[in-house]
């Protein structure tokens, strides 16, 4: 009987042994979920932040590209909340790849980005971006159907690699930038 009382005793070590391993490993799977998905989500911000910043870097307004001296009437000059987006004269040099469209690389101005979408393959995966440019109200920032010195791009972003709910359908990240007229 001795006998078989070390055997059970080693047999129930094991039992807790197994079991703290177990939990062990399923803590390492966690974290390094959480991991891949922070590295995934600093991506996101990333590739939003290399819009955006180009955006800044656009006239206001196509008003404004080439101007020597501001518009006349401010905001009134600048393009309808239903026209913007990328300007299409029908010439070569705005339709470089021949597909008539103008791409990101020929955006001259700040709404240029309104309906813009691309996907753009990085080491951590493929990203859906699409951006949208509209005038927003001067108290608020709230979009507004009307001509206003205020302009929100929201760049948003998603990836099959970031489904934050196990639902199979992709979180969607969006980030956004006001730009006013007259702080350029």
């Amino acid at each position: 009987m001795v006998g078989y009382g070390e055997v059970l005793q080693t047999i129930g070590a094991m039992v807790i042994f197994s079991l703290i391993l177990l939990s062990a490993t399923s803590m390492i799977q966690r974290n390094t979920y959480m991991q891949i998905e922070g590295e995934l989500e600093q991506e996101v911000i990333a590739l939003a932040q290399d819009i955006i910043e180009e955006a800044r870097t656009k006239e206001f307004d196509e008003v404004s590209v080439g101007a020597t001296a501001p518009p006349a009437d401010i905001p009134g000059d600048f393009k309808t909340p239903s026209t913007l987006g990328p300007e299409t004269s029908g010439t070569q040099d705005d339709d470089q790849n021949g597909d008539g469209k103008v791409t990101r690389h020929e955006f001259d101005d700040f709404d240029d980005y309104n309906g813009w979408e691309d996907v753009v393959e990085t080491e951590h995966g493929e990203f859906n971006i699409r951006a949208e440019v509209f005038y927003v109200d001067e108290t608020n920032f709230e979009s507004t159907n009307t001509q206003t010195t205020f302009k929100k791009l929201r760049v948003y972003i998603t990836s099959k690699y970031l489904d934050r709910q196990g639902s199979g359908s992709p979180t969607l990240y969006s980030l956004e930038f006001v730009r006013n007229y007259y702080a350029d």
